[in-house]
């Protein structure tokens, strides 16, 4: 059985690791995380409750102790700047979020609490990262979309920007004895619009002098059996010594999951029924994509907030970490937003994922929608993966 080994930059939730974890026995191989980057705490949290599981509190350590250790890493509470020199002393729940946190970033605390033997090349700020040591077959880098997303600043990616830290993964290849063998590239689509595919093609050019041959692809989540219409560029870059292009077209599509079956009538969330009181509903349309959607009148002067969705139609609309989507049920005249649940199925994580996640109440209901909106569809990955150890496989033969 082969082994696939995996690292994953801007690691988010580790929906990367879990979409190859969710294809290894149908693909015949083994899955090992040799480390993951990550600074967001929720995040953090997150990643280490979904793959290793759930940890108690901390008990041996005074608070001052904890304050001191985790002072030494960066962190941020929002995904997008650091934490106050305040934070850890004001937050309450100190005891319970300090054993993800550093078993994130320590080994020999991970394997303590954890009761497993690991050595993992975690860290929080990829700034610090000198190179990697470990062999690795796939590594993954869903780099900070902010200045670039339409939803964002738009600065581009240079190097004084949150997106430009997309160059540092070139200077942690180039300082690490073994290049990885395969790159995974994901992010918003508008990294290939006018305004911004000069820089992407700059990156190409980068990739291209560090030895790899790469191929991009805007795809939609819902293309690969995803119930959201979520369209992503993807690149993959393959070191040129193995004389291969990945193929995009030849992937096929592994999963079928119904939007109906994800948001269902019954389910609870955020109730927004009183509108529905004060505002009437324009007639319902369907899109090409096969959204079917609809607009509160009189609602609200931003075009987003005035559209509310419908559980019946082929997709649902793209789930972002700014916005929480409203879903419309004529039928018995309700409206309320996605919950949390439901947003981690959108995302193709399962059930069990998000139990364990949610256990503890570490992370709020909006917050565990903003990590969703923030993270990659597990379908498309499954995908693309499978294309990925296909080839690794060839190469192997």
């Amino acid at each position: 059985m082969k082994e696939i080994k995996i690292y994953e930059f801007f690691s988010g939730m580790g929906s990367q690791l879990k979409a190859l974890k969710n294809i290894a026995v149908s693909n015949d191989i083994s899955v090992r995380s040799v480390g993951a980057c990550e600074w967001y705490i929720n995040a953090i949290i997150a990643y280490l409750k979904i793959h290793y599981g759930e940890l108690k509190p901390e008990t041996e350590l005074t608070k001052e102790q904890m304050i001191e250790i985790l002072k030494n890493y960066s962190f941020s509470a929002n995904s997008k700047t650091l934490v106050s020199e305040t934070y850890f002393r004001r937050n309450r729940k100190l005891s319970e979020i300090f054993p993800y946190l550093y078993a994130f970033v320590n080994n020999e605390y991970f394997n303590k609490v954890y009761k497993i033997n690991k050595e993992l090349e975690n860290y929080t700020d990829i700034t610090k990262v000198n190179s990697l040591q470990s062999e690795i077959d796939i590594l993954t880098y869903s780099f900070p979309c902010q200045d670039i997303s339409s939803q964002g600043l738009k600065r581009g990616i240079t190097k004084e920007t949150r997106s430009g830290l997309l160059y540092e993964i070139e200077r942690i290849i180039k300082n690490s004895i073994k290049r990885p063998k395969i790159l995974l590239l994901e992010n918003v689509k508008n990294l290939v619009s006018k305004k911004f595919i000069n820089d992407f093609k700059k990156w190409i050019e980068v990739l291209d002098e560090l030895g790899y041959e790469t191929s991009f692809k805007v795809l939609n989540a819902s293309d690969f059996g995803s119930s959201q219409n979520r369209e992503r560029v993807f690149a993959v870059s393959v070191l040129k010594e193995n004389n291969h292009t990945f193929d995009f077209d030849s992937l096929i599509k592994l999963n079928d999951k119904k939007l109906y079956e994800i948001i269902k009538t019954e389910n609870s969330g955020v109730d927004l029924t009183y509108i529905l009181e004060k505002c009437k509903v324009s007639e319902i349309t369907t899109s090409r994509s096969g959204l079917r959607k609809a607009n509160l009148l009189n609602y609200s002067n931003f075009n987003s907030e005035n559209r509310i969705y419908l559980n019946t139609a082929k997709v649902g609309p793209t789930l972002l970490a700014s916005n929480r989507i409203k879903f419309y049920f004529p039928e018995i005249n309700k409206l309320r937003y996605i919950n949390s649940k439901e947003a981690f199925l959108y995302m193709g994580f399962s059930e069990n994922d998000y139990e364990k996640v949610k256990k503890q109440n570490l992370i709020s209901e909006t917050w565990l929608t903003f990590l969703c909106g923030n993270s990659i569809s597990v379908e498309v990955l499954e995908s693309i993966f499978s294309g990925i150890i296909n080839y690794i496989k060839e190469k192997n033969d």
